[in-house]
């Protein structure tokens, strides 16, 4: 008797979940001519070059792996995005794997997959190399571990899902806001007796010997997240009403996918294979309310659809399995998945030649004008499209500008960026330039300090030079129209300063912007 091969001896499931994997992450991977890199992924970029246990805006953990990236993958387009595509595609394998802890068979694992694919945001952000893309991998492991403890109630999962929390906050700090509606759920949910057992309290404490480090980097900075944070909330993020709120979801999750995500709520407060997983819809609708009510973004709130999907799914799968056209009426629900996919997809990923961003813009714009999100922007284009198109033109006019100086004065010239983004652009392509490095007194720039002896200063600003009061001297040496960061931070500005009147420590203090 021939001996059966394991190869052929795996799972159809299996199978399921790798090809979505791989379609997933070819899907992230793919950059057009033309696109450069996402404004915050220049700033990750700048920090990975300064490593530390804690920023101003975010923990250690991605500008960490960052470095690493950049170490052992290098610095080309391609390269940079490994890691994002990466932590997309194990996104959606945790998301199958929660269907499939559930209960679901092949066809909802398959249509999980898809689904998880089919979500605009996630597309966008599993497409740039910042912590959200990590961020969403890692509570999404979080929450296929949380499944196995609501299936089997072990007080052994407690540990798991502390030192997961603790590395999801070394991420970015979402599970803070997730926290609060974790308890709720906790406390109506059958489990809250183990309250009274150690593990839960064990749980909590290795979660904070995980974050311990950045809190004594945070003690030891004077709080800065703190400040960062505030100003994020009140100057930075629009204070939608709660129909906007509940529309920025919406197109965040595919505007042509919303009769689906009802049926998922539905049947998530409904017993699933004789276990009751309404601890997510419970998390889901009171995370909905404080994140409305702390006026946050709604992109933090798209982490929770991941048992909605599996719920979803699983809806789709039984209903199907009752009918008696079963191929027929599956094969409707993966095209109608599919034609809502491909209709996000232009305006999601940067798969299309740039020269069709105009078009692109215009055919999406019902879906991102009805959008209210943050202050300032253009929030009637494809913000990860746009946001990757004219850092390089910066920098490049900006050495036109200290190109222009006297031999001298290019000796001791340093240049100022009035954004941490614009900072960190001209730190990542200005070598190729022959340019010096950018301070700024945006988020973490501000704390490596002024730089320079500030006797020459060529400034990229995009408001009126609020630095013309510290020199005697500030000449306007050209103006930079369009770009993705005009929206944000007004159209860019370069002069030329000369002489201080004060030290640059002196200044440096009268600049702090942790906002």
């Amino acid at each position: 008797m021939q001996p059966t091969h394991r190869f052929i001896a795996i799972s159809p499931v299996f199978w399921i979940i790798f090809i979505s994997a791989v379609v997933k992450f070819a899907l992230q991977i793919v950059i057009a001519p033309g696109y450069g890199f996402f404004g915050d992924e220049l700033y990750t970029m700048a920090l990975s070059r300064h490593l530390d246990i804690g920023y101003v805006d975010l923990p250690p953990l991605v500008p960490a792996l960052m470095a690493a990236s950049r170490a052992f993958l290098g610095e080309s387009m391609l390269a940079f995005h490994v890691v994002p595509a990466l932590a997309g595609a194990i996104k959606l394998v945790f998301i199958c794997l929660i269907t499939r802890e559930m209960g679901g068979g092949r066809f909802a694992v398959f249509i999980s997959g898809l689904l998880v694919i089919s979500v605009p945001v996630w597309l966008s952000l599993d497409s740039i190399f910042c912590y959200d893309s990590i961020d969403q991998m890692i509570l999404a492991g979080f929450l296929f571990t949380l499944v196995l403890f609501l299936k089997s109630g072990n007080v052994k999962y407690w540990p798991i899902l502390g030192l997961i929390a603790g590395i999801a906050c070394m991420t970015k700090m979402t599970m803070l806001f997730l926290g609060p509606g974790f308890l709720v759920a906790l406390f109506l949910s059958r489990y809250r007796r183990h309250l009274l057992t150690p593990w839960p309290y064990v749980g909590a404490l290795i979660c904070l010997v995980v974050v311990s480090p950045y809190i004594l980097w945070q003690i030891s900075n004077g709080w800065p997240t703190l400040d960062y944070w505030t100003g994020y909330g009140t100057i930075r993020v629009f204070k939608a009403s709660f129909s906007q709120f509940l529309t920025n979801i919406w197109i965040y999750t595919n505007p042509f996918l919303l009769p689906v995500w009802i049926i998922g709520l539905y049947r998530i407060f409904h017993r699933i294979n004789g276990v009751n997983y309404s601890f997510f819809g419970f998390l889901f609708f009171f995370t909905l309310l404080l994140l409305f009510f702390l006026h946050s973004t709604a992109r933090l709130f798209v982490e929770l659809f991941a048992p909605i999907v599996a719920s979803t799914a699983i809806w789709f799968e039984e209903g199907i399995n009752r009918l008696r056209w079963k191929a027929i009426a599956g094969s409707a629900l993966t095209v109608y998945v599919l034609a809502a996919t491909c209709a996000v997809i232009p305006s999601s990923l940067p798969i299309l030649p740039v020269k069709y961003l105009p078009e692109i813009t215009r055919s999406s714009q019902p879906w991102f004008g009805a959008m209210r999100e943050f202050i300032g922007g253009n929030s009637n284009s494809p913000f990860i499209l746009t946001g990757r198109r004219g850092w390089d033109d910066l920098t490049r006019v900006t050495a036109d500008a200290f190109n222009s100086l006297s031999e001298e004065e290019r000796e001791i010239a340093g240049i100022y960026a009035d954004s941490y983004m614009r900072a960190a652009a001209i730190d990542f392509y200005g070598p190729q330039f022959g340019l010096p490095h950018a301070v700024s007194e945006s988020l973490t720039y501000y704390l490596w300090g002024p730089g320079y002896s500030w006797d020459v200063m060529i400034v990229v600003t995009g408001r009126s030079n609020n630095l013309s009061m510290f020199f005697d001297s500030c000449e306007l040496n050209t103006v930079i129209e369009g770009g993705y960061d005009s929206s944000l931070f007004g159209k860019p500005h370069i002069y030329v300063c000369r002489k201080p009147k004060i030290t640059p420590d002196e200044i440096w203090k009268s600049m702090k912007n942790f906002r």
